[in-house]
C-alpha cells in the first residue's frame, strides 16, 4: 500500500485528521513526509491507530498508551498492565450494576 496521505488515514481509519496531527504532536504516530501540505503516513498506522483506539476503549490514558510502544514504535504491550486494567473494568461493572439494581423500578 506504501504511503497515505492523512485524508486516505482518517478514511480508513474514522480518526478525524485533527485528532491524527493531535497524536502526531503527542508523539503517539509519526508521519513520515508531506506532500504539499498534506502529512503523509506509513500504511502501518492504521493498525497503531488501532491499538491507539481499543487502548482508549479499554481506559487507559494516552500516556499509558504512548507507553505500549517500544523505541521502534511497534508494539510492546505491558501484558501485567493489561490484566490490572481488565480488573479494574470489571470492579466496574460490578459496582454498577449493585447500583442499578438499588434503583428503583
Amino acid at each position: 500500500m506504501g504511503m497515505m496521505d492523512i485524508g486516505e488515514v482518517a478514511a480508513r481509519s474514522g480518526v478525524p485528521p485533527s485528532t491524527l496531527r493531535y497524536y502526531e504532536e503527542v508523539g503517539l504516530i509519526r508521519s513520515i513526509g508531506r506532500h504539499g501540505l498534506r502529512r503523509q503516513f506509513d500504511a502501518d498506522v492504521l493498525l497503531k491507530l488501532s491499538l491507539i483506539e481499543f487502548g482508549k476503549t479499554a481506559g487507559f490514558s494516552l500516556t499509558e498508551i504512548a507507553g505500549m510502544f517500544g523505541k521502534d514504535c511497534r508494539p510492546d504491550i505491558p501484558r501485567e498492565q493489561l490484566h490490572a486494567k481488565a480488573d479494574d473494568l470489571q470492579r466496574q461493572m460490578l459496582d454498577l450494576r449493585v447500583l442499578r439494581d438499588a434503583l428503583p423500578a
